[in-house]
């Protein structure tokens, strides 16, 4: 008798029992593991009878995008470009001043003037609560301004970049000058130094009467007039007087309400500190969820790649708009669009890099919205509360720094925010499009990659220096935007919604482009 290995009689037993299957459940398709090569499936898929349904896994999509990594090469690339492009803004040769910005220059240092003097019987205490100086403070402020002006324009000419002012221009802002360097000096407006800036001498003062009778005078022409002390001079002081009343009695309404808004967020100021300084809770440290996983690298390098990505699309869209532009027979250009066009266009160059962001870090676009918080609730009174803080810093700001600091002869003016179009144009440019699109890519992404990875204090410092150098701002300019990213971020990290960081980041920014709108963009006539 033969004895057969155990192996051989286990297998006739399984032969026996597949052939008593077949003959239960005839046409038996073969099973195709999830994953299986293609050809396996197709090949099953040709049999006869019904398929069996194997179960599909689902993974979750964002476990894979939070593991992913950007390469160092490309990491280290992106940062190098982002390297040269803020090299070149701030020490590249400054380009000349256009014709308006001449213009522009001068608009500010008339109403500047005119707000000090128009304010100079009210207490002192309210002046620069107000943001308004001295009369003897803002003619120093303007003659380093127009200093400031002439020197560019002699440095432009000098590497020929770009048209050059006007002669109307040149010799309009030399003559101001001159007046306003002669009132420093001798308080004789008559007797300054026309020569000495380019012009054959004192001008005459019937085409300045005139510009006065137009409305279309500045604050030095009728200094200029009470020098000469002609006949006409007291009916062109009411004139002008009553214009500059009509500005003083506009700025005083619209600063003077943002200085009551910020004098009613103070009750909130104590509520906003003790939330800052609470340390976080257990049950907070458990509501996390994708945006709190993803790698630094990866946050970085999306930030670094839509912002980069929006760079490069503005510097081509704004030279095919100068190539694309008509050119007036003057040699004027001519704008290529309507406002309506061109504010629509800029709002959505503003979103770019948001949308760029969200692409590469989000499935699906409810998710971007619940993740980050866009969706709220938001926290008004933390939003008034910081809004008081940094109102107190920018007063401490323009009472040190703005003073010893070299001034801003524009002011960030802008010729497109000139009428109700471009108040239209601040809104939603400033207002709207800009809170939103630079907190989803400063304090959604930026700030939250870092605070993945490193302590949550050189997170907001990191965050809110980049955020205030790419703004290119004079250095007081840059503390409180500096100043107003960190609130913004600890807003967005003591609430859980980024809504808390757009609702203070747009208020501010409407705190200043209203009243600025007023003050610098409206006619006084």
């Amino acid at each position: 008798m033969t004895i057969e290995p155990a192996s051989i009689g286990i297998g006739r037993t399984l032969g026996r029992a597949a052939d008593a299957c077949e003959r239960e459940i005839p046409n038996l398709p073969d099973f195709v593991a999830p994953g299986s090569p293609p050809k396996l499936a197709e090949e099953a898929g040709k049999r006869d009878g019904p398929a069996i349904q194997t179960p599909v896994i689902r993974q979750n999509p964002y476990r894979q995008l939070v593991r992913r990594r950007f390469s160092e090469p490309l990491l280290l690339l992106l940062i190098f470009v982002f390297g040269v492009w803020m090299w070149d803004n701030y020490t590249g040769n400054p380009a000349g001043p256009q014709p308006d910005q001449w213009e522009l220059a001068m608009r500010k240092a008339d109403r500047d003037l005119r707000l000090a003097a128009g304010t100079a019987n009210l207490p002192a205490w309210i002046r620069p609560a107000l943001g308004i100086s001295s009369l003897e403070e803002t003619l120093a402020t303007t003659e380093a301004s127009f200093e400031q002006m002439v020197r560019t324009r002699h440095g432009h000419r000098h590497h020929q970049q770009g048209p050059e002012p006007d002669a109307a221009l040149q010799d309009e802002g030399a003559y101001a000058f001159a007046v306003i360097i002669a009132l420093r000096q001798n308080g004789n407006p008559a007797a300054g130094p026309f020569r000495q800036v380019g012009l054959p001498g004192p001008p005459p003062p019937e085409p300045i009467l005139s510009r006065i009778i137009a409305g279309q005078e500045h604050w030095w022409d009728l200094e200029y007039l009470k020098a000469l002390d002609i006949p006409e001079t007291e009916m062109a002081s009411r004139m002008v007087n009553a214009r500059t009343e009509y500005l003083t009695t506009n700025a005083i309404k619209a600063r003077g309400a943002v200085l009551a808004l910020a004098l009613g967020g103070l009750i909130f100021v104590p509520g906003t500190l003790l939330a800052f300084l609470r340390p976080e809770t257990s049950a907070r440290r458990k509501r996390v969820n994708y945006s709190h996983r993803w790698l630094l690298n990866f946050g970085l390098g999306v930030f670094l790649l839509a912002f980069l990505a929006h760079i490069g699309f503005s510097i081509t869209f704004n030279a095919a708009l100068q190539q694309a532009a008509p050119v007036s027979s003057d040699g004027v250009s001519r704008p290529l669009m309507s406002m309506p066009v061109f504010i629509t266009l800029d709002g959505l160059t503003r979103f770019l890099p948001a949308f760029i962001a969200l692409g590469l870090l989000f499935r699906r676009s409810r998710h971007a919205v619940s993740r980050l918080g866009i969706a709220g609730p938001i926290d008004i009174r933390m939003i008034l509360g910081c809004f008081a803080i940094l109102q107190v810093i920018e007063f401490g700001l323009r009472m040190t720094l703005d003073r010893s600091g070299t001034p801003d002869p524009l002011g960030g003016l802008q010729v497109a925010e000139d009428g109700m179009w471009g108040l239209l144009f601040g809104i939603v440019s400033a207002c709207i499009a800009a809170p939103i699109a630079e907190e989803i890519l400063y304090r959604g992404v930026l700030f939250r990659s870092l605070a993945n990875r490193i302590h949550l204090a050189p997170a907001i410092i990191i965050s809110s220096v980049v955020f205030a150098i790419v703004h290119f701002y004079p250095f007081s300019s840059l503390v409180l935007v500096g100043a107003v990213g960190a609130a913004c971020a600890l807003c967005y990290l003591r609430s859980g919604t980024l809504l808390t960081a757009i609702g203070l980041h747009a208020l501010y920014n409407v705190a200043i482009k209203i009243p600025e709108w007023i003050v610098y963009h409206t006619p006084l006539s």
